[in-house]
């Protein structure tokens, strides 16, 4: 990542494994929860970066032409991901943007969670329009899928290096989390039939790609179908968000696989009650989150549970980041 034309801190380590904090409704849409697949998942076919996708990160490759501006009525619809020729936020804050420049390296997603520290308020809270055009130079590889994901991250990086003049850097605590671990009985899902984005998109017109993944999703009434999916993206992406916890991926399971959850199991948990007004002590356990329908749900129809536990998370940590320069 310090290969990218952002600055940070020679002191801290050269990569981020941890995820940035969801505090807006819009950025919910682009951590890739499976309920929201209809509203939330984009037609973007990028794949893990390849070795050659972090040659091209060794270049600095930067956008060619950006637009950034104020989000008015008249932007039309919200909208985020990479275009045939470059990427289009639009009617989004710039913390969505930080979510798919600093994204775990060498693997899909987006960056989530509650590990971001320093964000000024505005990150979250103004909404903007980025629109941006890749270098003709650039333009071959971009359009593969195995480098794309890569070259998107880096421009991003340059891109609010040159317009925020971020600066940031990364650390470390100890926190809450949660292992996800095989049930007695042993996994319910299979080898995924194929990982092809074009034949997926061909099978399931239905469905959405998982921003920033390969991965499609079909939301249905009922059932919420996962098709070629690693083990640990679903610990990174959905897990997490619906445990409001980090997940580490202690299955030992490698590869992508097709696998499908009840959706009433992949809402979000509902906040928990006003406390009661009684003498219970301040120091009083909250109900266990293992009661929500996820918990339940998951050894029973994929064979995998959820363990509490205690782990180092890694933090991302703005240390300077001023409002975006328009144009």
């Amino acid at each position: 990542m310090t290969d990218c034309p952002v600055r940070v801190r020679p002191k801290v380590i050269p990569y981020f494994r941890g995820v940035l904090r969801l505090t807006t409704a819009a950025t919910l849409l682009y951590v890739g929860v499976a309920g929201m697949a209809q509203a939330g998942l984009a037609q973007s076919s990028a794949v893990p970066a390849s070795a050659g996708g972090a040659s091209a990160v060794e270049k600095h490759p930067k956008f060619e032409v950006i637009s950034i501006r104020r989000h008015t009525a008249e932007s039309g619809p919200v909208q985020t991901g990479p275009t045939p020729n470059g990427f289009r936020s639009i009617g989004l804050p710039m913390f969505a943007i930080f979510q798919l420049a600093y994204a775990l390296p060498n693997q899909p997603g987006v960056l989530r969670g509650n590990q971001v520290v320093g964000d000024p308020g505005w990150l979250t809270s103004e909404l903007y329009d980025v629109v941006a055009k890749v270098d003709q130079a650039d333009l071959a590889d971009w359009q593969k899928p195995a480098m794309r994901q890569t070259l998107l991250r880096a421009m991003l990086q340059a891109m609010l290096a040159e317009r925020c003049k971020v600066v940031v850097h990364y650390g470390s605590k100890e926190a809450p989390v949660y292992d996800l671990v095989i049930a007695k009985g042993g996994p319910k899902f299979k080898r995924a039939e194929t990982v092809d984005t074009t034949e997926l998109r061909q099978k399931h017109p239905t469905g959405g790609m998982m921003r920033g993944t390969g991965t499609m999703a079909v939301d249905g009434p009922k059932t919420t179908q996962f098709y070629a999916i690693s083990v640990t993206t679903f610990a990174n992406t959905i897990l997490s968000s619906l445990a409001d916890r980090p997940v580490v991926d202690k299955t030992g399971l490698t590869g992508y696989y097709d696998l499908a959850l009840p959706s009433s199991a992949l809402q979000p948990p509902p906040p928990p009650p006003p406390p009661p007004v009684t003498s219970q002590p301040l120091n009083a356990p909250s109900p266990p989150l293992e009661d929500e329908s996820i918990f339940t749900a998951m050894p029973e129809a994929l064979g995998l549970r959820l363990e509490p536990a205690k782990g180092r998370v890694e933090t991302l940590v703005i240390d300077h980041v001023e409002r975006p320069s328009e144009n």
